[in-house]
């Protein structure tokens, strides 16, 4: 493979439609999860709110219509908050790390709202209004009551609109303060592992389920090599006893030793004749032809020898007197 494949089938994959600049904007999960909570939220809290306002308009104030005004604050309070948070959040979409809110913040709004809700709902649940009769009147000084087909406002609507309200607050008290919670574990796992920045942060660019590592994990892996390599670190995991040493030692020498005399066995037998067979011949016919220089010695040496050669009875000397 050449290296400018390689550049192109990077420059490939840089115009697929799921690329790392593109991924980075979408939601992730955490985002998702937190923007459906508060929608639901909000959801929920413009629905009290209008009751709550219609209670207000058609209720005459008594001691068993006390729960509207704290339902009418409760329902504003916790708009505003969710509105602020949803405001925010959208800007956090575009940038992550100016969002005004910090985690702390959050939490401290979340937990407050909820608690809100949570209290609307136990007073609806605890409250002797939710079995009350409505009575309707012509006006407001009028002391007598209007026939019930004739009334804009019966007893069954007002007990129905009152149980819807007394569910929703009690919805959006379990939504809030599960994800407050939820939102405070999570901080508190990070802060544990010695992260404790998230607190001053936003929430959105927080990663609470371990993203920085898979994007460093994920970064090594693209600057890794694409073609693979022969070189492999070994790995020792025991260490070599002295015994194992010394016999693989002398187990190499041996097989050392044995594997040059081969060679040395080897090049005996394939080795050729050092000198042609001309040049052998002319030297081994002059080494027995040529005329052979004895050695001079000395004349009483020589004498010596012919004495005792003649002596013998060979020859006669005749410088013998």
């Amino acid at each position: 493979m050449r290296s400018s494949d390689i550049r192109r089938n990077d420059s490939k994959s840089s115009t697929h439609p799921l690329t790392s600049k593109k991924k980075s904007r979408m939601p992730s999960l955490f985002n998702s999860i937190r923007g459906g909570i508060y929608l639901a939220a909000l959801l929920f809290s413009v629905i009290c709110l209008a009751m709550a306002g219609h209670f207000e308009a058609v209720l005459a104030s008594s001691d068993l219509t006390r729960f509207v005004p704290f339902a009418l604050f409760v329902g504003s309070a916790s708009l505003l908050i969710i509105i602020l948070l949803q405001v925010l959040l959208g800007f956090s979409f575009l940038f992550r790390d100016r969002n005004p809110i910090s985690t702390r913040m959050e939490l401290s709004s979340l937990a407050l709202a909820g608690i809100f809700w949570l209290a609307l709902g136990v007073y609806l649940a605890s409250s002797d209004s939710q079995s009350a009769d409505v009575e309707c009147f012509a006006s407001a000084t009028s002391t007598e009551v209007l026939d019930a087909s004739s009334a804009s406002f019966h007893t069954e609507q007002y007990q129905a609109m009152y149980r819807v309200l007394n569910a929703f607050s009690l919805v959006n008290a379990s939504l809030l303060l599960i994800f407050a919670f939820g939102l405070f574990f999570l901080a508190l796992r990070r802060h544990r592992k010695g992260d404790e920045h998230m607190w001053y942060g936003p929430v959105t660019s927080c990663a609470w389920f371990n993203e920085y590592s898979k994007r460093r994990d994920h970064n090594k892996r693209s600057r890794s090599g694409i073609l693979p390599t022969g070189n492999a670190a070994a790995e020792y995991t025991e260490k070599p006893s002295r015994s194992h040493t010394r016999h693989r030692s002398q187990s190499r020498g041996h097989s050392r030793g044995h594997s040059r005399g081969q060679s040395h066995s080897q090049r005996d037998r394939r080795e050729p004749t050092r000198y042609p067979a001309k040049i052998y011949q002319s030297q081994m016919n002059h080494k027995y032809t040529a005329p052979k220089h004895e050695p001079q010695s000395s004349g009483s040496s020589l004498l010596d020898s012919t004495t005792e050669s003649f002596d013998n009875g060979a020859m006669r000397n005749p410088n013998r007197r």
